[in-house]
């Protein structure tokens, strides 16, 4: 019976460790991305890294501890989906952000219902996580200008988004229209929203980056 209780309690403690060890991987690639992630990046290299890019309203915000680790802050997002340039068919999206280092204490001001969104996201983890690829950089805001006119910014202000991104698009085959080039000049500030996707579109026919 002693050895049985033993056995039990050796066993408990290696499944414990597993799950410790898997914790902080998780944990310090999660670190590792917001440490290197915050580089400026163009959009050229969003749309050829992004394995979902979606644009939709934000339907349900869900800030809460992650499942299974109730200490580590994350939020889990809802989009009805307007646009799906790249990823899964469906009416909805869903993905959860960890909330670590600055994002801990700015992550409640990314995500807000009503909100309309176009966004770069990595492929969920196995642990269903996912955030915008260049973190604020590949998630965008879209608005209306005085005149009404759908505009889209991410929370860099597009600063450095469109740089060298014709001269990308022109090494590889992939010719830009006058609309898509006329925003590809773009230095700073919100660009028409029409023109951005049919970018973005255009760029999908880049070599994608693994």
């Amino acid at each position: 019976m002693k050895l049985k209780t033993e056995l039990h309690a050796s066993h408990f403690r290696l499944r414990l460790l597993a799950h410790l060890v898997a914790l902080a991987a998780m944990l310090a690639a999660s670190l590792l991305q917001a440490q290197f992630m915050v580089l400026p990046v163009n959009l050229t290299y969003l749309t050829q890294s992004a394995d979902i890019i979606v644009q939709g309203r934000v339907t349900e915000v869900r800030y809460e501890g992650l499942p299974g680790y109730p200490n580590i802050p994350s939020v889990e997002v809802t989009l009805d989906v307007e646009k799906m340039v790249r990823g899964p068919a469906g009416s909805t999206y869903n993905f959860r952000e960890i909330l670590l280092g600055p994002q801990a204490k700015t992550g409640k001001q990314g995500y807000l219902v009503g909100q309309r969104l176009f966004l770069f996201l990595p492929a969920p983890s196995q642990y269903s996580l996912s955030s915008p690829i260049g973190i604020e950089q590949g998630r965008f805001h879209i608005a209306r200008d005085p005149s009404g006119s759908e505009t889209v910014a991410n929370e860099w202000g597009n600063a450095g988004l469109f740089k060298n991104v014709d001269q990308a698009a022109s090494k590889a085959g992939a010719q830009l229209t006058t609309s898509q080039m006329r925003i590809a000049t773009t230095r700073r500030g919100p660009v028409a929203l029409d023109d951005f996707v049919s970018l973005v579109r255009r760029l999908t026919s880049l070599p994608r980056i693994q």
